[in-house]
């Protein structure tokens, strides 16, 4: 009977531990798109309807979730907070609860250049840079999906199989 349970123990933990994995390159998508919907939203705001970068991160900040609705979160305290820090500041500071996720450096590099430009141009310009950007996070996003298809089901089985050997290396 006991030997019963530590086999379903093992294999619980190890399949587990492979379902957990998995799931962090879905995670990753998902943040990389819901990302992808800020920045379309930021260039929409910031182009049409010539909206404060505070109003929009207040507005947006409640609307996202994730890590993304915790750089937003971040970002809407301390400018609320007053503190007289610059924006490019709070940007970076901010980008610390997205570099967590997993993010591709070269993402992380694009959003931490964004900052120095949001508020300090003009329209067309913000607008120039949010769309450069938004055109790598989308290569970036299909470089994920493809790395999740692949990823996901390996380390499913793996932690499965892992788990299976184990049990039969110790009967």
């Amino acid at each position: 009977m006991v030997k019963f349970f530590a086999v379903g123990l093992i294999l619980f933990s190890c399949g587990a531990m492979g379902i957990l994995i998995a799931r962090s390159f879905a995670q990753r998508v998902h943040n990389l798109r819901e990302l992808i919907r800020l920045v379309q939203i930021l260039e929409s705001e910031i182009q049409f309807a010539r909206t404060t970068l505070p109003t929009v991160i207040s507005a947006q900040a409640q609307q996202f979730s994730g890590e993304v609705g915790e750089f937003l979160h971040t970002l809407d305290t301390k400018l609320k907070a007053g503190t007289g820090e610059s924006f490019s500041l709070i940007w970076c500071e901010g980008l610390s609860t997205l570099a967590k996720n997993g993010l591709p450096p070269f993402a992380l590099e694009d959003l931490q250049n964004l900052g120095p430009v949001l508020g300090t141009s003009d329209a067309r310009e913000q607008s120039k840079h949010l769309g450069a950007l938004l055109r790598r996070l989308e290569q970036a996003l299909s470089q994920a999906r493809e790395e999740c298809q692949k990823q996901s089901r390996l380390w499913l089985y793996l932690g499965f199989s892992a788990g299976l050997l184990i049990v039969l290396l110790l009967l």
